[in-house]
């Protein structure tokens, strides 16, 4: 009966063990998870992979994409790649059925071609192949981030997707059943082994015969001695037993797969490390478990999330060479068509005004260079509707004082632009502002909490630069940018004496941008255009003209009235409502647009 117990214990231990070991083993679940679509996407010019299908696992997850030629894949914030699809017909992969191993596709209808996307300032890293690209999902920064898929806007955008991942599906019964098969072997080895024992006693052993003293009467001390012995004797066969089960026990667990260590530990563990840190501690003290990291703020439950920069710092870094890169090609060439990728509006209209004046002889100053770097500040607005403004400061090299750009995006699918260069007036002051500051948003021109809004900030700094003695006056810092208009314009009417001088300011609305800053205040930067018209103060007087306005004008003087325009870029800083700071002229630059003599 023992032997069949055995056999029977061998077979279901051998048994188990297959089971078991097959599961860690060559019966294993694949290491990654694959989804595919579970049917073709349609033509469509864009494909949009969308934030869940990174999410679908916590570590690696590829994402393995084919085209049947180039093609970009482009990384941007979900909304900005919402935003630049705009209406355009496209297919959206919005994500993984983690358990039937499927992508979830949608195809949304709308126009059929739209303009590549490749070079748009709204991504954080393209990504350009020729028929595949594994793409390892990354989130540069806080926030849901997208991938878009293009060719060239016109023909179809890759529709063979597959992800994956890490795969984490368990063989919970693999580790019992290696033990449950151990342990049954190692009872059929025992049987086996007290079997064979007990076969080998019935067949005859010797009976001891107790010795007999004197008189026939048996021996105490032997019988003491004999069942001592008999006693060892049957206890002796569970050592070597023993020894069997240690032995195959141990042979047993080294075929186990290593299991992948937890970082939780176990509560005997937590108990036992948490232990001593709770020794001599009061109770009136907070316990480790209560206290903020080192170095951090316990978070407010009323307060709301940051609002991160539209722009990452590398994204404005290769803003700033594009641009840096288009303003040496026009002032080189002389050509505004080489600015018109970089530069918009008066920020155009000046440079372009500057090429014309020196092809045409007029002796006037090349434009200020633009330099891409370094930084020293930047208000990059967490706005995320359009139009989006930038305002950066930087200093080339050869740059006596550093210079003010102004950006602006007009639409998702457009670029930011040069709207605005002025040179820092000398001392003074740009906040410093670090790159992704979640405090900086674009205002409106009536935006309220500040001395004066970026509408009145831009008309009463015309009508001061008109005349000193002008009522907002004292609202302004003194400047050396004021006090040269100022001493400029009595010094032409006084070497005018036989002329009737006056000037005008009008403010262009739509060149007024703003943005705040840390400290609740605004930078203002605005177009101011400067007409001075000079006419005889009795008739048959002559107004005489300086050498550029005669070049522009085609004469020296007249007679009649002189009108000379200069266009006025300038940039401010507007305190926060209550502070009893004036407000700052940071920036600005003056030049001649034209001259005409004639009523």
């Amino acid at each position: 009966m023992r032997i069949l117990s055995a056999v029977v214990a061998l077979l279901l231990g051998a048994a188990a063990l297959l089971v078991g070991i097959g599961q860690k083993t060559f019966w294993a679940p694949p290491e990654m998870a694959t989804a595919t679509l579970s049917a073709p996407l349609q033509d469509a010019p864009l494909t949009v992979i969308e934030p869940a299908v990174g999410e679908v696992h916590a570590d690696a997850v590829d994402i393995t994409i084919e085209s049947s030629g180039e093609f970009t894949a482009a990384l941007g914030r979900s909304g900005d790649v919402e935003a630049w699809v705009g209406d355009a017909r496209h297919n959206v992969v919005s994500g993984v059925d983690a358990e039937e191993w499927i992508l979830n596709a949608e195809y949304v209808d709308g126009e059929a071609e739209v303009p590549n996307p490749a070079g748009s300032d709204l991504w954080v890293a393209t990504e350009t192949a020729d028929g595949q690209l594994v793409h390892r999902w990354t989130e540069p920064a806080e926030g849901d981030w997208s991938l878009l898929l293009s060719a060239d806007g016109t023909e179809p955008a890759p529709a063979t997707i597959t992800v994956t991942w890490p795969n984490d599906a368990s063989t919970p019964f693999a580790v019992p059943a290696i033990i449950a098969g151990a342990l049954l072997i190692v009872l059929g080895l025992a049987l086996a082994v007290r079997a064979g024992r007990g076969g080998r006693g019935r067949g005859g052993p010797a009976r001891a015969t107790a010795p007999t003293g004197q008189g026939g009467a048996p021996q105490r001390t032997g019988a003491a001695t004999t069942a001592q012995t008999e006693r060892t004797s049957a206890a002796a066969p569970a050592r070597p037993v023993r020894r069997l089960a240690a032995v195959a026990a141990a042979a047993l667990m080294a075929l186990l797969p290593a299991a992948p260590a937890s970082a939780t530990p176990s509560p005997s563990e937590a108990a036992s490390e948490s232990a001593p840190a709770s020794e001599g501690a009061d109770p009136s003290e907070p316990t480790d478990g209560d206290a903020s990291p080192e170095g951090t703020t316990p978070a407010d439950p009323g307060s709301e999330p940051a609002v991160p920069a539209v722009l990452l710092e590398t994204q404005l870094e290769r803003i700033l060479e594009s641009v840096e890169g288009a303003a040496a090609t026009g002032d080189k060439s002389q050509d505004s068509k080489d600015l018109s990728g970089r530069f918009a509006g008066r920020a155009l209209e000046l440079r372009k005004t500057n090429y014309e004046h020196r092809s045409d002889g007029v002796d006037i100053a090349a434009p200020v260079p633009v330099a891409a770097g370094p930084v020293l500040s930047a208000a990059v607005t967490t706005s995320t509707d359009w139009p989006r403004t930038v305002t950066v400061v930087t200093q080339g090299q050869d740059a006596t004082v550093p210079q003010v750009l102004t950006l602006r995006q007009e639409s998702p699918r457009e670029n930011y632009k040069v709207v605005s260069a002025v040179s820092m007036l000398p001392g003074s002051e740009f906040p410093g502002i670090a790159v992704g500051d979640p405090s900086i948003a674009t205002l409106p021109l009536d935006a309220a909490g500040l001395v004066m809004t970026p509408a009145q900030t831009a008309d009463r700094i015309a009508r001061v630069l008109d005349n000193a003695e002008n009522q907002h006056a004292p609202s302004f810092a003194k400047s050396v940018f004021i006090d040269a208009t100022h001493q400029a314009q009595t010094e032409v009417a006084e070497d005018n004496d036989d002329a009737r001088i006056t000037y005008a300011r009008s403010v262009d609305r739509d060149s007024i941008t703003a943005s705040s800053t840390p400290d609740g205040g605004a930078i203002v930067s605005v177009y101011v255009t400067s007409t001075m018209t000079a006419e005889p103060k009795e008739d048959g007087g002559t107004v005489s003209l300086d050498e550029a306005s005669a070049k522009l004008a085609g004469a020296s003087s007249t007679k009649d009235q002189a009108v000379i325009t200069y266009g006025e870029s300038l940039v401010m800083y507007v305190p926060a409502e209550g502070s009893d700071e004036q407000v700052r002229l940071i920036g600005g630059d003056v030049v001649q647009l034209g001259a005409e003599v004639g009523s």
